[in-house]
């Protein structure tokens, strides 16, 4: 049986976070953690197929994170999905332009996450088959 995906949820807001956990442990191995600096020290020693990234946390946001993670070699292949709560068509465009491949508006749906998580998981699949 081949192993779960690794997904790196970054989120600020305790409930929400523990929310997500509960929701993708089925189909990943999951870690949490509460800003971007600590998202960038786990990405950089684990290589998670998938980070879901708040876009505003505290001592780095998540778009800060997610420029990082591009530009570092080590990470830039790491799918990225960003989450937040302001206006989401200014808030996607921003996402997409740190190099997010996916935008979730908050709130959103249980399947929601499930769905995008689970594409995220498949590109990051496909693309290590691929080298």
């Amino acid at each position: 049986m081949p192993a779960k995906p690794r997904i790196v949820i970054a989120e600020d807001d305790v409930m929400l976070s523990e929310t997500m956990r509960d929701v993708l442990e089925d189909d990943f191995t999951v870690e949490t953690v509460g800003d971007g600096q600590e998202a960038i020290r786990v990405a950089h020693r684990d290589h998670p197929d998938v980070m879901v990234l708040d876009a505003q946390m505290p001592l780095l946001d998540g778009l800060s994170a997610c420029r990082a993670l591009r530009d570092d070699p080590r990470t830039a292949d790491v799918q990225i999905i960003v989450t937040t709560g302001a206006n989401p068509a200014e808030a996607a465009s921003r996402a997409f332009d740190a190099g997010a491949t996916d935008f979730i508006a908050k709130p959103f749906s249980v399947s929601q996450l499930r769905a995008r998580a689970a594409t995220c998981a498949m590109r990051a699949t496909e693309a290590r088959e691929a080298s």
